[in-house]
């Protein structure tokens, strides 16, 4: 290998861990200094992988039988125990209850009825987080030995739903997510064991969505009803909850989520997924075991570190051979870097593999205008001792 070679290879790396220092630096200043946080949040909000939803580059509108959405609307305890009797008596495989029942200090025959049928072990009820507080159904129904929790990812500093964890401690006791219920309910403890989904939901995990209601069998209660026979039920998971007055009002904010399915991907004004649907999409994902990877922090560690690497190298030697058409040169050079790496990262995530592109692009830009500073170092360096460099 010829010297300068070698040289170049040495400077280059030592460039980069001086780059890799200042964006590490950056990173922990844009995570925690005030000033930043405006910035921090708007970030945090805004995925490039939202557009390859919200332009419809996956297949949102393939229906998922093994999945019924029942809306509730804004109906009493009296339909409501109704509607859940006879969604029992179809013989399901799993009932998610996504309601809360609010404590009354007179109990009626209604509710004793509806404390009787969601004490079957097929029904999976609900419960909310508040600070450190679980906000169950009133006591009386006693739903608190088969409750999972309503929350997505616990992140307060964002406002649209990509993630969700499967089970979290509360108060020092492990609970399980309502999605996460419902399809423990419907897979065999064999496959349970085989997705080792015991160990693999306690950490955050992307939501791969298969649509808004409209991609699953849904019923209003009129539709409920009419039909005296519902075979379609059979062996189902039915989601009990609230999708709005009249279903699917698009106007109707009520329990209602940004996704990354929101038609307008910048700038959302309108919530776009009811609550009940983000854990249908869940409860999808793990029957079918199709949850998404995600590459680790320490890869992309090491990704982004071999790209800033290499496009240091390119750097050195093109600020050593076009000292006019240098700048061009890397600016270009960023810029078809960047989209061929977004093109890269969409591909992966059409293949279930979910990368950060984000920080490379930023470390790359950083290596490109920090080697010079590296360049003045090696300067200072041989005023006070011989140290051979590529640099001149």
């Amino acid at each position: 290998m010829k010297k300068k070679t070698k040289l170049l290879i040495r400077d280059a790396f030592l460039s980069t861990i001086l780059s890799s220092i200042l964006l590490l630096i950056l990173s922990i200043a844009f995570i925690n200094i005030r000033f930043f946080n405006p910035l921090h949040k708007a970030f945090s909000d805004f995925s490039f992988l939202d557009i390859f939803y919200s332009e419809k580059f996956h297949n949102t509108d393939k229906v998922n039988s093994d999945i019924i959405l029942v809306n509730i609307e804004n109906h009493d305890r009296e339909v409501i125990a109704n509607l859940l009797n006879s969604i029992l008596k179809e013989d399901p495989k799993a009932v998610g209850f996504d309601i809360i029942l609010e404590n009354r200090p007179e109990k009626t025959k209604t509710d004793t009825f509806l404390a009787k049928l969601l004490l079957n072990k097929k029904v999976v009820t609900t419960f909310e987080t508040s600070n450190d507080s679980l906000i169950f159904s009133d006591p009386f129904f006693k739903t608190r030995h088969r409750s999972g929790f309503a929350e997505f990812n616990f992140k307060t500093n964002t406002a649209v739903i990509r993630e969700f964890i499967g089970k979290k401690e509360f108060n020092e006791k492990s609970h399980s997510s309502f999605a996460t219920l419902l399809a423990q309910k419907y897979l065999s403890k064999k496959q349970w064991e085989k997705y080792n989904y015991d160990e693999r939901l306690t950490k955050l995990q992307t939501i791969k969505y298969s649509g808004n209601y409209t991609a699953f069998p849904y019923l209003s209660l009129d539709d409920f009803f009419l039909n005296e026979d519902k075979p379609i039920l059979k062996d189902k998971i039915v989601i009990m909850g609230y999708i709005g007055s009249p279903t699917g009002n698009k106007n109707d904010i009520l329990d209602k989520f940004f996704t990354p399915l929101n038609p307008t991907s910048a700038g959302k004004s309108d919530s776009d997924m009811f609550g009940s649907v983000v854990h249908g999409n869940i409860t999808n994902m793990l029957i079918k075991n199709d949850l998404m990877n995600r590459v680790s922090f320490f890869w992309m560690c090491v990704i982004t570190f071999i790209c800033m690497y290499l496009s240091t190298i390119l750097y050195m030697k093109w600020n050593k051979k076009y000292k006019i058409s240098y700048r061009t040169r890397k600016q270009t050079y960023q810029l078809v870097f960047s989209v061929v790496l977004f093109a890269i990262v969409v591909w992966f995530f059409k293949n279930d593999i979910v990368i950060n592109p984000f920080p490379i692009v930023i470390g790359v830009i950083i290596a490109g205008s920090y080697f010079k500073y590296y360049k003045h170092l090696t300067r200072y360096i041989n005023t006070k001792r011989k140290w051979k460099t590529y640099l001149k």
